[in-house]
């Protein structure tokens, strides 16, 4: 008695249906993909930054505390300790120099 199996698809057909497989797959994340509308992150400003890196490991400093100099380098020096990028550290600067 002769097995009836189904046809041959071969290497290529396999190729085709796995393709298509992953390209069905993929069209339909981006369709199904829900928007859920948030916008996109608001910008801290110097008042916040200051309030949630400055207080990590110390007591809030006041802006009239020290010239413009001294903020000059103290924003330098801790922007390397609290490893902050260059954007947020000159918006805490400029906050410091405008509530002096």
């Amino acid at each position: 008695m002769k097995r009836c199996s189904g046809p041959t698809v071969g290497w290529r057909g396999s190729l085709v249906v796995a393709m298509t497989t992953v390209i069905v797959l993929g069209v339909a994340t981006l369709v199904g993909a829900k928007d859920d509308g948030a916008a996109p992150a608001k910008q801290l400003t110097g008042e916040q930054l200051f309030a949630i890196n400055c207080s990590r490991c110390h007591t809030e400093r006041y802006p009239t505390e020290f010239s413009r100099v001294q903020w000059q380098t103290l924003i330098m020096h801790m922007r390397v300790r609290a490893n902050l990028p260059s954007a947020q550290a000159k918006a805490v600067y400029k906050y410091m120099l405008e509530n002096k």
